[in-house]
């Protein structure tokens, strides 16, 4: 991943990833991990993009810092460490193209979530944070990146959106941290990516400041379709060639 050609490509997807995510509201996160999958293996992507997804997340809860929903995170974050163990745990004994698999499975789980009506009109009690923590963290190791089925669920809550949006930030540090000192447990050398993260974190920032002043220009239903099609088409290459095929042609 230290090519110019490959950090030059990261850092453009990078800044396109997020501004589609303001424009669409969601999905350039699992959208970023799917582009990093095409030049590096699963155990180089998923922590890489958990160190760049970290700044967004720390601006995010940031700027909503008074919209915060205490009860909601520290129920989240008291079993996250633990499932992050053990997520890191099946991660290392899985195949790169069964992880690539459950990557793309998980993509389309997140397109098919907030069609559910089940997950947008049924209330949530806030105890269920804590067993959903643990799931996050198992999960975050696997396949990287769930926020889109945390924010079906942080809407069930009762949350208003603006503390949604701020807790949802939250969840996010917490499982970025995790993620981070649970890869360099494992032996993930992040200092050996800097250059990568030096070029992509101002590249995520520029990227949502000029969503920011697109949103008006262009139709939010035009970016998500767009968003919709192309994260189906990489989910399907994830499953089917990158995973199944290499596994039965293997």
């Amino acid at each position: 991943m230290t090519s110019p050609i490959e950090i030059a490509f990261l850092t453009i997807s990078t800044f396109f990833c997020t501004m589609l995510t303001v424009m669409a509201g969601a999905g350039g996160g699992v959208l970023l991990l799917a582009l990093m999958l095409l030049l590096v293996p699963p155990s180089i992507a998923i922590p890489a993009h958990g160190f760049v997804q970290l700044a967004a997340n720390v601006t995010r809860s940031w700027l909503f810092r008074r919209q915060l929903s205490w009860p909601v995170i520290w129920r989240f974050g008291v079993l996250l460490p633990a499932g992050s163990a053990v997520g890191l745990m099946v991660f290392q004994g899985l195949p790169e193209e069964l992880i690539k698999m459950l990557i793309g499975m998980f993509v389309l789980l997140t397109l098919v979530s907030g069609y559910l009506p089940t997950l947008r009109e049924r209330t949530m009690p806030i105890a269920m944070f804590i067993p959903i923590g643990f799931v996050t963290g198992v999960l975050n190791m696997i396949v990287g990146v769930i926020g889109p089925v945390l924010a079906a669920l942080a809407v069930r809550s009762g949350l208003k959106k603006e503390a949604v949006v701020g807790t949802l930030g939250v969840f996010g540090v917490f499982g970025n941290l995790v993620k981070i000192v649970g890869f360099s447990f494992a032996g993930f050398h992040f200092s050996k990516f800097w250059p990568l993260f030096v070029l992509m974190i101002p590249a995520a920032i520029a990227g949502m400041q000029v969503g920011r002043r697109l949103l008006w220009r262009f139709s939010e239903q035009a970016f998500k379709n767009l968003l919709q099609v192309v994260l189906v088409v990489m989910a399907l290459k994830l499953i089917l060639y990158d995973g199944l095929a290499a596994l039965l042609g293997g």
